[in-house]
């Protein structure tokens, strides 16, 4: 038995993270950063899968598809107008999937 849970066949740990890593691959496609309310939803997804918050991490990739605004508490956070880079959240993501905290 595998003890990796992304590597699982739909498990929703796989599931989010196929779907995080779908949307950073079709950022490099469009050769693209995220934009700053791509970014924090995408933080906030990666953040949820890490505590295996499953709901939550897929309704964080919803607002991060759709560009949703950012929550008002956080929008005019210094930390919010910080660039992220595709690489940075792939690298987050790989993180995430080897289990490192």
């Amino acid at each position: 038995m595998n003890s990796n849970p992304a590597a699982e066949e739909g498990t929703p740990h796989r599931d989010v993270a196929q779907r995080i890593g779908r949307f950073l691959r079709g950022l490099e496609r469009a050769r693209r950063q995220p934009n700053r309310r791509e970014a924090y939803h995408l933080r906030v997804a990666l953040e949820h899968l890490r505590t295996e918050q499953y709901t939550d991490s897929d309704e964080a990739m919803k607002n991060a598809e759709r560009c949703a605004p950012l929550p008002a508490q956080v929008a005019s956070l210094v930390i919010t107008n910080e660039p992220v880079t595709v690489v940075q959240l792939q690298t987050q993501l790989d993180e995430v999937l080897a289990g490192k905290p």
